[in-house]
């Protein structure tokens, strides 16, 4: 059994979407959802006792998705200006805002 001790400062999710077969790459378009604010993994940590319980709550900060075929899809990103509380989309050189419902929706892949 595994237990997680330490949370790092930053948390990345890697979502595998691409498999290799035989005769082909497959990608996995399901949906992940995710909040954008306040993902608490407190349920996951076993700290031991006597020790402080740190702080257990993520806030979404980037999401790179790819769209298309595994072959000839693209990467987008969607990033969040803290300052302002907006999210951006950015792909190549084309920056455009976007609602936060579109972020939580997207096929997310780290």
């Amino acid at each position: 059994k595994y237990k997680i001790t330490k949370l790092p400062k930053y948390l990345i999710i890697h979502v595998k979407r691409f498999a290799n077969n035989n005769f082909y790459i497959e990608k996995n378009p399901t949906i992940v959802n995710f909040p954008l604010n306040y993902l608490d993994l407190k349920d996951y940590l076993s700290v031991p006792e006597g020790e402080e319980k740190p702080k257990t709550k993520y806030n979404l900060i980037a999401n790179i998705c790819h769209e298309g075929k595994p072959n000839q899809g693209i990467y987008k990103i969607h990033v969040r200006n803290k300052a302002q509380n907006e999210w951006y989309e950015i792909q190549d050189l084309h920056v455009n805002p976007i609602v936060p419902q579109l972020v939580a929706v997207s096929e997310a892949y780290i």
